[in-house]
């Protein structure tokens, strides 16, 4: 196998890269790019130490997608005792994104000791919800941290709040593999919500579990909330990427079907900070939509966006709550409105758009009338979608009332509220 650095070959990371550089203080973004990791001191948070130190992403040649390339023994909360026995590895392997380049991916896969009531054991592909983009916020990582505050500057949380639906599907016998999501080789930023290039890691995170002891005809069920609510979806409507892989079952919740208008919702919420996440992921797309987001922003808009990539999901929060992005463009528009006027990336917007194929397997798929994040009207769009094209989908709407305050908490209080119906629904699949 052959890892290179392929300077030359995508300008767009290079082109952002001088860009920024351009538009903040000398270094801001190597400063930026250098606080990947946990910013803070060894002995403020021993475990670091202790776990598998993994590279950057990197181009690959010469290797198939789902190669597994590196693995570690991990530690995974609540699996340590008798009730929830199972053995966890951190997993570096070879995928693909959306525009057919062979990169490296990080996720972990959990094999469970638990009793399976049913067939074959399966395994459930677990894509996450937003963590944040910065490498100490990936998912194999929160999940052997809980949660934790980092004393720093903006003041940046980790937290692992999927991590009660990891433990609750191994304890039931579950295999469950998850990925981190890709990230550009050349600037190490995820590709955000980009629904094609999350799947392809997500399936390939399973492939190369299988080195590790999954078994090869273990049958597939998929989860996914938010941002991994529209990677399971992406998954379900193209299983030729993976002709292979046996899908039995899947749950889909509140996937961002349509990213602009999730980005015009959430402007001016307490989440206003997934806006930088999916800023950035968009301008390392192609050269013409790093220049058409380039050309609106103001100095101060760039810093936020680097301050915000520097930050978990939980930071990011504290940092941007509430606020307007209207202060980041030159116009005065918020970015969420603005970024749909941009013609290469409305371009973009549009090859995101899930419901052009049917899933290829029975899903529940779920949204809530009152989301703060991502807007209800979407999700039941692609349910009429699904189900026009011959989509065996079942529908449910949560209609927990409304709390005020574009907190998020209408967004994630649904999925906690109905998860242990949901996971029972994708067991009671699993086992037909």
């Amino acid at each position: 196998m052959a890892r290179i650095h392929r300077t030359g070959v995508n300008r767009t990371a290079a082109r952002t890269a001088l860009s920024l550089g351009h538009a903040v203080v000398s270094g801001g973004l190597r400063r930026v790019m250098g606080r990947q990791r946990p910013p803070t001191r060894a002995r403020d948070y021993p475990r670091w130490e202790t776990e598998p130190g993994f590279g950057d992403a990197t181009w690959v040649i010469g290797q198939k997608p789902g190669t597994l390339l590196k693995s570690s023994p991990m530690r995974l909360l609540g699996t340590e005792g008798s009730l929830n026995p199972a053995t966890a590895h951190r997993i570096e392997y070879v995928t693909t994104d959306a525009r057919g380049h062979t990169i490296t991916a990080t996720g972990a896969y959990f094999h469970s000791h638990s009793r399976w009531r049913g067939g074959s054991r399966p395994v459930v592909a677990f894509a996450p919800s937003t963590q944040g983009v910065a490498k100490h916020c990936d998912p194999s990582y929160s999940c052997t941290v809980g949660a934790s505050v980092f004393r720093t500057r903006p003041v940046d949380i980790i937290a692992a709040y999927e991590l009660p639906v990891t433990n609750l599907l191994l304890a039931a016998g579950c295999h469950v593999v998850i990925t981190d999501y890709p990230r550009d080789p050349d600037l190490q930023l995820q590709l955000y919500c980009d629904h094609t290039s999350g799947a392809h890691s997500l399936i390939d995170a399973v492939r190369a579990s299988h080195v590790l002891g999954l078994p090869q005809e273990a049958p597939v069920g998929m989860w996914g909330f938010s941002q991994g609510g529209g990677t399971v979806a992406q998954a379900l409507e193209d299983p030729t990427y993976a002709p292979d892989m046996r899908v039995k079952a899947a749950v889909v919740g509140a996937p961002p079907a349509r990213l602009e208008e999730v980005l015009r919702h959430v402007d001016g919420s307490l989440v206003t900070g997934v806006l930088a996440y999916a800023t950035a992921g968009l301008m390392v797309t192609s050269p013409e939509i790093h220049e058409e987001i380039f050309s609106v922003l103001t100095p101060e808009g760039i810093t936020k966006l680097l301050n915000y990539l520097a930050t978990c999901a939980g930071g990011s929060v504290l940092a941007s709550g509430w606020q307007s992005s209207a202060t980041w463009t030159r116009n005065g528009a918020t970015l969420g409105s603005l970024l749909e006027d941009l013609p290469a990336v409305s371009k973009e917007f549009e090859a995101r758009h899930l419901g052009r194929a049917k899933p290829s397997a029975p899903v529940l798929l779920w949204g809530s009338t009152n989301d703060d994040v991502v807007p209800i009207g979407i999700v039941r769009d692609l349910n009429r979608r699904w189900r026009r094209l011959g989509g065996d989908v079942t529908w449910r709407e949560d209609r927990t009332p409304h709390l005020p305050g574009r907190t998020g908490f209408n967004h994630f209080g649904p999925y906690y509220r109905r998860l242990a119906d949901d996971v029972g629904w994708l067991l009671d699949q699993l086992r037909r």
